[in-house]
């Protein structure tokens, strides 16, 4: 479900505000919906929850907003609002908890999870979106459920099936291209006289 935010991104922010997606784009979005395809491809004849793929389908669309915001006015600070906005989740999961007693050990997972990895995280990600495409912002966020397999690999071992490789192979293959064509397209000069640069006397 989160592969599709890029897409979902791309179409919101065109729909709304007109903001034009790079063919470039559209291409790695086709990528890296292919790849996260054959990631899944040997889980799509297990159980189906409808309630958990309504709500894993909301979240990629609620991202999509929160980063089209984000683009949008870029001259508001994001920071504070996905404070407040972890602030209610934390109300909403508290209000789900039958007790608050962890153990010490526990709490240090939950602090580098919650305060490290999802709110330094979110927040990093909120300066970041304001300063280029929402289709861009969210495509990069597309490294995160790939880069979920790795770190599961390395610490614990478990190493991930063929198909997951190649799939995760042809996400990062397609965003690392995606983001060195942008590199280079920024880093270009303008030729004299295109886009207000003077011509040379």
């Amino acid at each position: 479900m989160q592969a599709g935010v890029p897409l979902l991104a791309a179409l919101l922010a065109w729909a709304l505000f007109r903001e034009r997606v790079a063919m470039a784009t559209w291409a790695a979005i086709a990528a890296v919906i292919a790849g996260v395809a054959i990631m899944v491809s040997e889980s799509l004849d297990g159980a189906v929850s409808p309630i958990g793929d309504g709500l894993a389908l909301l979240i990629a669309f609620m991202f999509s907003i929160a980063t089209v915001i984000a683009r949008r006015f870029a001259h508001v600070r994001m920071t504070p609002a996905t404070c407040l906005g972890t602030m209610l989740a934390a109300a909403f999961a508290a209000s789900q908890a039958s007790e608050f007693a962890v153990s010490g050990h526990d709490m240090g997972f939950l602090f580098a999870f919650g305060v490290v990895n999802l709110g330094l995280g979110l927040a990093f990600f909120a300066t970041g979106a304001r300063l280029v495409p929402a289709a861009v912002a969210a495509l990069l966020g597309t490294f995160e459920p790939i880069l979920g397999p790795i770190w599961v690999w390395l610490i614990h071992s478990e190493v991930p099936s063929a198909r997951t490789i190649v799939g995760g192979a042809v996400v990062v293959t397609a965003l690392l291209v995606h983001i060195g064509l942008e590199f280079k397209r920024q880093t270009r000069p303008e030729r004299p006289g295109v886009t207000g640069v003077p011509s040379p006397n």
